[in-house]
């Protein structure tokens, strides 16, 4: 075989080599943009038709008025790594929400759980929840969701509460397996 033949092998098998690079790459890169899409599509169906409510707090922030309740949500929650991606509130956002809001309690068959009325009568509703794998009873006295966190391990931070008396919730920041799902709400 003389240079001319072995130049052409050569060259046909660095083609063919370069040319599956090219479509794999392409493949890959085409089922990557897939998956980042339906991501998208997921989180802006959350954040579709969730009513924000402005409770007059200090920082302006605005509070979805519940719980997230979208039908494609298991039992309308998420485990923290899903959560994180929308814009869930932070501790300080939870913090001021305890501290400028008033809170009643409310334990009715109709509804379970806390709201928060802002200085202009605005008001937010936290329903109690019961998570099964870490409380063993039907009933709680605690609103539960995601908080934006710093992860560590598997833990993230959580928001629960303590109500002490009838108009006042001390809020309690603690860290939860990250792969627990719990009710979400929303701020901007």
């Amino acid at each position: 075989m003389d240079i001319k033949e072995r130049s052409k092998a050569y060259a046909n098998g660095k083609a063919l080599d370069a040319l599956s690079a090219v479509i794999e790459q392409a493949y890959a890169d085409g089922f990557n943009d897939g998956m980042n899409y339906l991501q998208i599509q997921k989180q802006e169906a959350i954040k579709n038709g969730v009513e924000y409510v402005d409770l007059e707090l200090t920082s302006g922030t605005l509070w979805s008025s519940g719980y997230v309740n979208e039908s494609h949500l298991p039992q309308n929650r998420l485990p923290y790594i899903e959560a994180s991606k929308l814009n869930i509130p932070t501790t300080d956002q939870f913090v001021e929400l305890c501290n400028e809001c008033f809170a009643t309690e409310i334990l009715s068959k109709e509804f379970r759980g806390t709201i928060f009325k802002g200085k202009n009568g605005n008001s937010i509703r936290l329903r109690f929840v019961t998570i099964d794998e870490i409380e063993n009873s039907k009933y709680t006295d605690y609103f539960r969701f995601w908080l934006k966190d710093g992860e560590e391990l598997n833990m993230a931070l959580h928001a629960k509460n303590y109500q002490y008396d009838k108009n006042k919730v001390t809020p309690i920041c603690q860290k939860l397996f990250m792969g627990i799902s719990l009710p979400v709400m929303l701020v901007k």
